[in-house]
């Protein structure tokens, strides 16, 4: 057992262990662990590594696990493939510590995190004469070592706080032992803060699209500070956005637009490409009902087969839209009746756009948009008593949705305005369940849809949503290590 987890940890962090006393030696021409990480070309190409996890991540289990959590989506019965057992666990809080999607998400996360910490463990022993050339290296790994562990501190609670490249067999035991969340959340506010230092507000050249910059740093540490109550903390790094470089897009639909990526709405957003590359977003197949006629919704045949009708919009979701709301057109589709049931099945839009081969699509999904600076920072002042100010934010952003201006100060009603504006706004952008964590809602709002749910469902088991648990189980895999 030991020695199989020291393989996995090692190839997690993308180390290449360097062993001394082979009798053939190693030709200095081929790169590997010993000889890389020496010029600013290497630690760029390292970083864009750091990155890499994050494709993998939002295609799969990061929705799985964040927004099919939620009371914003489900998954619609396949009657013709039952092999999707674990991402309907997910759905009805009945997976158990063996689900290979949650251990996938921590392994994931972990991946990302061990190639950070090779960057930030050898760049100081590198010789870059190029300072600003390191602080961008430095700004990045830390931002992305923030972001994943942010990531798990939020799904697992107490984790595993690696900070260090791992070397050996040794060190790897050594680590592999959960930390309390308070200094999770210290490490994850000193990497945040880092990048804030050390990040450039804008990139000028085009091969640096989607790069983490100073804007996307504050985000960040807004959201960690609004996540653990610090409002008066979250507002100092918001406020300075307000004035950036950032702004709301006129139409909504573009910040999803295939040909629009990376726009002025853009903080953070998850990059890919179309086209035989291994870097492609598959979500328009993956949230298309399993039973659409062929091309209607993505221009493709459908597998009809586990890949197909997950993270489909609740009728809890549908009816929470406000009249006239222009958003709801671009988020859902609504033109599809199963001929399994007779009754209209919706889907994610966000997601699709015309591509040229079957599940292989160019669209970015979007982590930190402007539209969701102004909803924090309008949270954030009513809990700090700015409720009048609060509103001109969150209007900025119903107004854009063809919304009225919603004028009620009442800090009760303020608050579930704002938290029902980031619901709409914010759909299927991996949003909903930790909102529902960070205003202590998850239990009172899960237990109600879990009762509509069975009302609907004529076919769910006993025991679905009989404990909504806010933390995941920790994987059974890593607890029988961690031993």
């Amino acid at each position: 057992m030991k020695k199989i987890y020291y393989i996995l940890l090692i190839t997690a962090t993308g180390l290449s262990a360097c062993q001394k006393n082979y009798l053939t030696v190693e030709p200095e021409t081929n790169q590997n662990g010993a000889n890389y990480y020496k010029n600013k070309d290497q630690f760029i190409k390292a970083v864009n590594g750091a990155y890499a996890p994050l494709q993998a991540l939002f295609n799969k289990s990061f929705w799985e696990m964040a927004e099919m959590r939620s009371d914003n989506t489900s998954y619609q019965l396949n009657n013709e493939d039952h092999s999707g057992i674990l991402l309907q666990e997910l759905d009805e809080f009945k997976e158990i510590s063996m689900n290979d999607e949650v251990q996938e998400f921590l392994q994931s996360n972990y991946t990302g995190i061990g190639r950070c910490n090779i960057i930030l463990s050898r760049l100081p022993k590198a010789k870059i004469d190029d300072p600003k050339a390191v602080d961008q290296i430095i700004g990045q790994a830390s931002f992305l070592r923030a972001y994943y562990y942010f990531n798990l501190v939020r799904m697992f609670g107490n984790v595993p706080l690696v900070l260090a490249e791992v070397s050996s067999k040794d060190d790897a035991f050594k680590i592999n032992q959960r930390k309390p969340v308070a200094d999770i959340y210290a490490s994850i506010i000193t990497d945040a803060t880092a990048a804030i230092n050390t990040l450039t507000e804008v990139y000028t050249e085009d091969n640096s699209k989607g790069r983490a910059t100073k804007g996307a740093a504050r985000t960040l540490l807004a959201d960690i500070y609004l996540t653990t109550k610090k409002y008066d903390l979250a507002i100092q790094q918001l406020r300075p956005l307000l004035t950036s470089v950032y702004q709301l897009n006129a139409n909504y639909a573009d910040n999803f637009d295939v040909k629009k990526k990376n726009g002025p709405e853009s903080i953070f957003e998850i990059q890919y490409m179309e086209g035989p590359n291994g870097l492609h977003s598959v979500l328009a197949d993956r949230f298309a009902p399993w039973d659409s006629p062929d091309g209607l919704i993505t221009g493709f045949p459908i597998n009809h087969d586990l890949f197909n009708g997950w993270n489909i919009p609740t009728r809890d979701f549908l009816e929470a839209y406000e009249t006239g709301d222009l958003r709801r057109a671009v988020s859902v589709g609504e033109n599809f009746i199963s001929e399994q049931t007779g009754e209209m099945v919706p889907y994610v839009k966000k997601y699709n756009s015309p591509h040229a081969v079957r599940e292989i699509s160019g669209n970015n999904f979007p982590v930190y948009r402007y539209a969701n600076v102004l909803l924090m920072l309008a949270e954030c002042l009513n809990e700090t008593g700015a409720s009048g100010e609060a509103l001109q934010y969150l209007n900025q952003v119903r107004n854009r949705a063809g919304l009225p201006t919603f004028n009620n100060t009442n800090q009760t009603d303020l608050r579930k305005a704002i938290i029902q504006e980031r619901r709409m706004e914010l759909a299927f952008e991996n949003q909903r369940w930790f909102d529902l964590l960070r205003t202590g809602t998850a239990v009172e709002v899960m237990t109600l849809h879990a009762a509509r749910e069975k009302q609907q469902k004529h076919y769910l088991s006993a025991g679905v949503y009989g404990n909504i648990r806010l933390l995941y189980l920790y994987p059974q895999r890593e607890i029988n290590l961690e031993q």
